[in-house]
């Protein structure tokens, strides 16, 4: 196999421009996606509202208490959230590794970020996509749920979408694997990833580029 290209996703600056913005949309999106849920479920079923954020207007609410407990509700979430992510993608990096792999977590505090690594193991294509995508379709939804059960259903999805907003970093590998249908393995390393190809179908789309400089 040969390197078709890696990702240094804590130096890379172009990578982390493109997650922030990618973040950010997100954000926007979801902010309003929430907005809209919270009017549709204050309308058509108000008594399954948020009863913290009920209690604001309430007469027998605690008003800004109330709404401080709805906060700290949605940053616990947040928090349990962002450790199940991880441990999501621990999950999946033992279960497509060798036996006895170990799987590392860590933090880079400059960034913002959480990580699990399972360093120097290759994955092939299709493993390392739903390493990269599992927190997306397996936490999110929790925390959606998590929000029903607990009578927040508005706060579970702001934690949700708070969630989807770190999930910015695996969209970006998703993305630079499907830019590339060449790479066939992904090696997971402490400082990213590192995406490789056969020998063969790198020889051939070399000649190909070649060919193209030359006519």
């Amino acid at each position: 196999m040969r390197c078709r290209s890696n990702i240094h996703t804590f130096e890379d600056e172009d990578f982390l421009k493109r997650m922030t913005q990618c973040s950010t949309v997100t954000f926007i999106i979801g902010l309003a996606a929430t907005l809209v849920f919270a009017v549709v479920l204050a309308v058509a079923v108000p008594e399954s509202f948020d009863g913290l954020l009920v209690g604001i207007f309430a007469e027998d609410g605690r008003g800004i208490v109330d709404y401080l407990f709805w906060i700290a509700w949605v940053a616990v979430a947040l928090v349990v959230s962002l450790a199940a992510h991880e441990l999501v993608h621990a999950i999946f990096f033992k279960a497509f590794a060798p036996a006895g792999t170990r799987v590392s977590f860590g933090a880079n505090w400059k960034r913002g970020m959480l990580y699990a690594c399972a360093e120097g193991i290759v994955y092939t294509r299709s493993q390392y996509l739903i390493i990269a995508l599992a927190p997306t379709f397996i936490v999110t939804p929790l925390v959606v749920a998590a929000g029903l059960a607990c009578g927040c259903p508005v706060a579970g999805a702001f934690a949700a979408v708070l969630h989807l907003t770190g999930c910015a970093g695996d969209w970006g590998y998703v993305h630079e694997l499907r830019a590339d249908p060449l790479i066939t393995h992904c090696e997971d390393t402490s400082y990213g990833v590192c995406f490789y190809g056969d020998d063969e179908d790198c020889d051939a789309a070399f000649g190909e580029e070649q060919e193209e400089v030359r006519s």
